[in-house]
């Protein structure tokens, strides 16, 4: 029943408290992602050690590239990896893949980057592909 004499003037009443919903559950959903984006991308991150080479969900061979690393430049600080030359940054996290091997994945260093060895590179900008944010390296087999 509605308090208005106008019989229409519910009908809209409730269109109209339709559409405030929606628009506060649009705001509320923008909210959240603006606020909870940036930590599932940290969290990514930060979990990203513990993943073996090629297992990464989301990004494994979608943006990252992985091969046989087939040159180390370590003047310039750089690797080649399925032809691209790659810069490793003081920001570029490497980890040592030590899953094949049945041990926990280790933070590496630039010197455990050797040619020949089994990586998986994550570039700062996937379009260009010329700075690594992470890389992860397989041990050296028997070893």
């Amino acid at each position: 029943m509605s308090w208005s004499n106008n019989p229409g003037r519910g009908r809209t009443a409730g269109k109209e408290r339709s559409a405030a919903l929606r628009s506060g559950l649009v705001a509320l959903a923008t909210a959240a992602a603006l606020l909870w984006g940036p930590a599932a991308v940290e969290g990514q991150m930060m979990t990203e050690q513990f993943i073996p080479i090629g297992q990464s969900p989301g990004l494994s061979s979608t943006q990252t590239d992985i091969g046989q690393i087939e040159a180390v430049d370590t003047a310039a600080r750089r690797i080649t990896l399925g032809g691209h030359s790659v810069a490793v940054t003081p920001r570029t996290r490497i980890w040592l893949d030590r899953s094949a091997l049945r041990q926990a994945n280790v933070p590496g260093r630039f010197a455990d980057l050797r040619r020949g060895r089994r990586a998986e590179v994550k570039y700062e900008d996937a379009a260009r592909k010329d700075r690594a944010a992470w890389i992860k390296v397989a041990p050296e087999p028997g070893g």
